[in-house]
């Protein structure tokens, strides 16, 4: 089995390369052979993971980088069966990697992944909408979350908290603003799940994440029972309330105790079909994908296999 290896050293506003230095010292260290790629910019790690699981041989594929950078290889993978995913964490949230449970720092799960060749399965989220399709590890989802990681992207405020190590701070702190400025928008959802159909229509929805793992944001538990090897996603709506009750409720929600609150609405899914009346803002894994009326969320289920 060969090993490639997808490096963003941009990450965590260039703090990822001092995680490269120490997992290039590993591997020369323990004689490992290996390829490498640098991604330069956007859509480089998916190209990169396209080539290395393209040839049908058996490959571990090991990612480092954000959560952003961990959804590009993902959605680069051409050969699920044959490829071991391992993701090593150099970002500011590190979502996906909390969210499955790996345990220790990037060089930790490296160690672990290289000395063995078991694996476990992981579920797999699918966002389809007008004009394409995206993969997802963490979650995706739609309004102020999905604005929140767009401004995320290019904010100041997450650049001076990198420097303090505090970068999943931004996600909070930007929430409380967009609350308060962002449109709620009028939608139907129709969800399945074990063969159960059921449709809803919400006034004003607020936001409707699609998630696979609990937390997001930087480890805002937005559906806090979610597990990535369930079989299926758990959505979390938020709808027909105020503005301000809503901001009330984001305490509960950052603890956690936000299931049964009025307004708020937890529901396990198959596939779950979501219409606006006009476009709401779409997040994947934290990466903005654009602006859409209709978008439809599936699970595939344990189709990742991750060591580590």
């Amino acid at each position: 089995m060969k090993n490639v290896f997808i490096v963003n050293k941009a990450s965590r506003t260039g703090k990822a390369a001092d995680t490269w230095a120490r997992i290039d010292e590993y591997l020369k260290n323990n004689k490992v052979e290996y390829q490498i790629f640098f991604t330069a910019g956007a859509g480089d790690a998916t190209e990169f993971a396209r080539q290395a699981t393209s040839s049908g041989e058996k490959v571990g594929l090991f990612v480092m980088g954000g959560d952003g950078t961990l959804n590009e290889a993902l959605n680069g993978i051409a050969d699920f069966e044959n490829t071991l995913y391992t993701p090593l964490p150099s970002g500011s949230a590190n979502d996906f990697v909390s969210g499955i449970g790996l345990q220790g720092d990037a060089v930790d799960i490296l160690d672990r992944a290289l000395n063995t060749e078991e694996y476990k399965t992981y579920d797999i989220g699918k966002v389809i909408y007008e004009g394409g399709e995206r993969l997802f590890g963490v979650s995706s989802g739609i309004g102020v979350d999905a604005y929140v990681c767009l401004q995320a992207l290019t904010s100041r405020l997450k650049k001076f908290l990198n420097r303090f190590g505090l970068g999943a701070a931004t996600y909070g702190l930007l929430t409380v603003g967009d609350i308060f400025t962002m449109p709620f928008i009028d939608g139907e959802i129709t969800t399945w799940f074990k063969d159960e159909k059921r449709e809803f229509y919400f006034n004003g929805t607020i936001f409707a994440a699609a998630m696979n793992c609990k937390a997001e944001g930087g480890g805002i538990p937005m559906a806090p029972n979610a597990r990535p090897d369930s079989g299926y996603l758990t959505a979390f709506c938020a709808h027909d309330i105020s503005r301000l009750k809503c901001l009330c409720l984001l305490p509960f929600l950052i603890a956690g105790k936000h299931e049964g609150k009025p307004g708020f609405n937890l529901l396990n899914f198959d596939k779950i079909h979501i219409k606006l009346k006009s476009p709401m803002c779409l997040h994947v894994d934290g990466e903005h994908v654009g602006f859409f009326e209709e978008i439809r969320f599936e699970c595939l289920p344990h189709a990742l296999k991750i060591r580590g």
